[in-house]
């Protein structure tokens, strides 16, 4: 089986040495090609060198469904020497870019590097002897961590990603035969990369001429203690040499124990600690900012040592905390030094003998309480600031004020939603949640300090935005509803001069959120609805009732099977009036619409827009009219039914307008109407770009245009991952959208079972395969480039799959009965009739999913066949509608009827309500879970009493047993915000594509 997917972002986890730490490396993952990832990323990882390289493969477990699955995925090998500058140096990215960032595995490395080297400067090291193969012992340095919390913190928050190095190798098997997929645990892993850069730095400063003068006199003073002979000077020249020369010969066991029993008392007597800067407040609004130094062990609780004190000891020693610090005053030394490096107004303190502080300007305060102090912390040094004087509300900034103070919602239903409408905004200045009034914002320019004393506390001030805020406050206009809908609900709003801006609600626009968010509480109106609704149900007719009465549009999005059908019907019923109303659906679902129609609201008058008899003009649909007319009239009657006036249009499989650029979506985006509700179990299939096509038409305006929508929202979340940016749109969009799943509103439907049934090649089939695939990559120019590459591996996808369901398909042979037999030469069809004959027996039905007409035909034909039945139905798109009609209810009610139906999954994958299966077969993959689903939720819906048993067929060890193992993967974007064509596999390059298309001999049937 086929490797689950790549992350999709840069991944980093460690790879240590099994005998010298110093020799462990970084290995950068996750894309398929990490070298060019990390080097975009400002990663500056080298692409050459010993054992370094774009081109390593590197063992890891990753998920595949609810399974860990072992796979070799490309890895960028970088010694951790090398990496550590890249790692110390990386920052997260401005969440407001939307580049591409790495995943959150990077970042903990990068905080790893920085908790060790901490230690390492502060001399947390110690020398150690360890026995390595071939009778050789190793010397190496251990990092003495000292139990830091911070560390132990670190290693339960590690993301998966970060130690996914699989242990042990790749072949070994655990006890009962199986393939062992075991990952390094986190605290270990931690450990083995924290003494990895204590052996790197303590060799590299061992190697400079003057520090390896210095470094041996220390090392030979603590090596006294257990001299014991010659290998004594070998043990230390391996200290102070490269990793390569770390072996010695092995000591006699005396020595090595009083070796290990001095590196254990050393270990145990030191604490971690470093450098702290503590900031206090001026003694007048005039005067400078003090900044004092100490001395802080890490971890909580964290006393201060002061550097008078420090200076001031006359001894080697420093009692600290709970424990010891040697040499105080050389760790107080050191750490003011890298400060200085790191912070420049320190560098005065440096020319004092004992100096315990230094006086900041207000600049070079304001400087630590930004860019300063982290760079500080990045850097190890605790940074210390009076409480509150560094909060993000601290700042003077602008705020957004929304709506007019005069209140009055309006009255009028349809008021807020209707075009051209807009309401009042103003700016003003804020600290926090306080306004700064204008004339005292114009004051605070004028005094020109990023620091003010202002109503009895200091605040920050940027001094280059703040004569554009004094011109700002106080100053107003107006937004379009829809915009400051968006705004006020996102609680942000975005400018190209501050960045996102806080936003808030006023006067009228308070009211309509507040309406809004009340939604849905009231007792919902069901006169004229003959139907017992469930509690969920009577929510969702009370929430559409709700929103659309405020003159919104809505988007119910419940799981399949629950209901929506029903609750678009109860709203129907509750607003007939004086105009028309229009239900748009799929062709093969107009029929269920009439008949729920008549049965849940016998009432309404239902006219039919379809067939050649259909309206001609707007004057033939009445008030209180229910039209129900298909996508595709919409798309060619578009003028006809733009110039109706609706009251009510319901868009049933809304999905169908997910391609805003399409003729459907724009024709639905152009009818008049007072109220819009749009009906879908899938408002994200594939793009957030499609949920914004929907949204657009039952609330234009809300989520701004297309190329908005995509610079402020789609792009940040699909491209960087920003979480941050998936709650500002889920906020814009959860007054206007309803999404109840199955397993949390209908604990009575019956469990729904999937599995994935593996079918053997035929040897037709595997001659057929085998020559396909040479013929794609073999021919001059191989797949090609650009746009003809994307059409050669799209065609040779769909080849591949026609040969997995049955070589006639694929030779445009045998679909008409007496061509040529298909018994025999498909094992996909061999398993089919096989489950399906089983199923007939026990006398149950069967829904055949096929993405193929002529496979649809070949299966009708065949099944008849096969199972002894007058007929096989095949339900596809050129079957009439009344045709269509026929097969469902003969399926659902006729006791004589077949108990198979064959369905096309674009015909019949949604709209049908079909529970009298309760055994649902894909035959072949569409590859997208969404849709998948979707058809076997025409089994698994309401009204079914029986579990559904849902059957996945896929070949063995071809292209669709590696793709079915990514489906799961597919899913996280829809979850994000309320999968996936073959397109994606377009963008492989020819060696992975031949990895994933290539046939192995166990999926033939020899």
């Amino acid at each position: 089986m086929g490797g689950p997917e790549l992350p999709g972002q840069l991944q980093a986890t460690f790879v240590p040495d099994p005998e010298v730490p110093g020799k462990g490396r970084m290995a950068f993952w996750g894309t398929p090609d990490p070298a060019v990832h990390a080097a975009a990323l400002g990663l500056r990882v080298p692409d050459r060198g010993p054992g370094a390289g774009p081109g390593a493969a590197l063992p890891v477990v990753l998920p595949a469904g609810d399974l860990l699955v072992g796979a070799e995925v490309p890895a960028l090998l970088v010694p951790v020497g090398e990496a550590l500058a890249a790692l110390v140096g990386l920052h997260p990215a401005d969440p407001s870019s939307g580049g591409r960032r790495p995943g959150a595995s990077v970042y903990a490395w990068a905080v790893a590097a920085r908790l060790a080297l901490e230690h390492v400067v502060a001399g947390h090291l110690t020398p150690v002897l360890a026995a390595g193969t071939g009778g050789r012992t190793h010397a190496h340095w251990r990092a003495d961590c000292g139990g830091d919390p911070r560390l132990a913190a670190l290693a339960e928050a590690l993301p998966t990603a970060a130690h996914a190095l699989r242990v042990p190798a790749p072949g070994t098997r655990a006890p009962d035969g199986a393939d062992e997929v075991r990952v390094r645990a986190p605290h270990s892993l931690l450990a083995a990369f924290c003494d990895a850069v204590a052996d790197v730095c303590a060799r590299a400063a061992a190697g400079a001429a003057a520090g390896a003068a210095a470094g041996a006199g220390d090392a030979r003073g603590r090596v006294a203690a257990v001299r014991t002979g010659t290998w004594a000077e070998a043990w230390l020249g391996a200290l102070t040499a490269g990793a390569d020369a770390a072996a010695v010969e092995a000591p006699d066991t005396p020595a090595a124990g009083r070796l290990e029993e001095w590196a254990a008392a050393a270990a145990g007597e030191r604490i971690a600690v470093r450098l702290c800067l503590r900031l206090g407040l001026p003694a007048g609004a005039d005067e400078r900012w003090p900044l004092t130094f100490h001395l802080q062990t890490v971890g909580e609780p964290a006393p201060l040592v002061p550097a008078r004190r420090v200076w001031t000891t006359r001894t080697d020693t420093l009692a600290l905390g709970a424990g010891v610090l040697d040499r105080p005053q050389e760790t107080l030394t050191e750490g003011l030094a890298l400060a200085a490096r790191t912070f420049r107004p320190l560098t005065q303190a440096l020319s004092r003998s004992r100096p315990d502080g230094v006086m900041l300007t207000p600049y070079e305060a304001a400087e630590l309480l930004g860019d300063g102090g982290t760079a500080l912390r990045t850097a190890g040094i605790g940074v210390l600031v009076p409480e509150g004087l560094d909060a993000p509300d601290n700042v003077l900034g602008p705020r957004l004020r929304v709506g007019s103070r005069r209140g009055g919602f309006p009255e009028r239903p349809h008021a807020p939603a209707r075009p051209g409408r807009t309401v009042t905004f103003r700016w003003e200045a804020v600290v926090g949640d306080e306004v700064v009034p204008p004339d005292e914002v114009v004051a605070l320019a004028e005094r020109g300090e990023p620091l003010a004393w202002w109503r009895d506390r200091w605040v920050r001030v940027d001094c280059e935005r703040v004569d554009r805020l004094a011109a700002l406050a106080g100053g107003g206009g107006r937004l379009a509803m829809a915009e400051a809908l968006s705004v006020v609900l996102c609680g942000r709003h975005h400018t190209e001069e501050f960045g996102d801006v806080p936003a808030l609600a006023d006067g009228s626009v308070t009211e309509l959120v507040a309406a809004l968010r009340e939604a849905g509480r009231d007792e919902p109106e069901l006169a004229g609805v003959r139907a017992e609704l469930r509690d969920y149900q009577r929510r969702g007719v009370a929430w559409l009732q709700s929103l659309t009465g405020i003159g919104f549009g809505a988007l119910l999005a419940d799981d399949m099977g629950l209901g929506k059908t029903l609750q678009a019907i109860a709203l129907i019923a509750s607003r007939t009036g004086e105009l028309p109303n229009l239900v748009v659906c799929p062709t093969s679902v107009m029929s269920n619409w009439e008949r729920e129609l008549a049965r849940f609201a016998p009432g309404l008058r239902v006219r039919r827009h379809h067939g050649p008899r259909r309206a001609g003009s707007a004057g033939e649909f009445r008030a209180g009219d229910v039209v129900v007319t298909s996508y595709a009239l919409l798309r060619l009657d578009a003028e006809l039914l733009t110039s109706v006036d609706w009251n009510l249009v319901v868009l049933d499989e809304a999905q169908q307008i997910k391609n805003h650029t399409a003729q459907t979506a724009r024709a639905a985006s152009r009818l008049t109407a007072r109220q819009r509700v749009a009906l879908t179990g899938t408002p994200v299939e594939n793009r957030l770009s499609e949920l914004w096509s929907i949204m657009h038409f039952a609330n234009p305006g809300l989520l701004g245009s297309h190329r908005r929508f995509k610079e402020r929202f789609a792009d940040p979340i699909e491209r960087a991952g920003e979480t941050a940016t998936a709650e500002r749109l889920r906020a814009v969009i959860a007054p206007f959208v309803l999404r109840r799943l199955k397993s949390a509103v209908a604990d009575e439907l019956p469990p729904k079972l999937e599995s994935t049934v593996a079918c053997t090649l035929t040897a037709e089939q595997t001659t057929l395969y085998r020559a396909a695939v040479a013929a794609a990559f073999d021919a001059d120019g191989g797949l090609g480039s650009g746009f003809a590459r994307h059409g050669n591996v799209l065609r040779l996808l769909t080849e591949l799959k026609q040969i997995c369901n049955h070589p006639a398909q694929y030779l445009r042979r045998g679909a008409q009965p007496g061509e040529e037999r298909l018994g025999g030469r498909s094992g996909k069809l061999a398993r089919a009739t096989e489950m399906l004959s089983e199923a007939v027996a026990a006398r149950d039905r069967v829904l055949v999913f096929t993405q193929y007409r002529v496979m649809g035909e070949l299966l009708s034909r065949h099944l008849a066949a096969e199972l002894g039945l007058d007929q096989v139905p095949f339900l596809h798109g050129g079957v009439p509608v009344d045709e269509r009609d026929r097969m469902v209810d003969a399926f659902q009610h006729d006791e004589s009827a077949s108990p198979v139906l064959v369905i096309s999954l674009r015909a019949g994958g949604f709209g049908l309500n079909l529970t009298r299966a309760s055994h649902v077969l894909h035959y072949d993959r569409w590859w997208n879970p969404a849709v998948e689903e979707q058809a076997s939720d025409r089994a698994h819906r309401l009204g079914q009493t029986r579990t559904v048993h849902v059957h996945k067929l896929v070949t063995a060890d071809t292209f669709e047993e590696r793709i079915d193992a990514l489906l799961e993967s597919k899913r996280s974007l829809a979850d994000a915000v309320v999968g996936t064509s073959e397109t994606w596999l377009s963008e492989l390059d020819d060696a992975a594509l031949r990895d994933l298309v290539q046939l192995s001999d166990q999926g033939v049937d020899q």
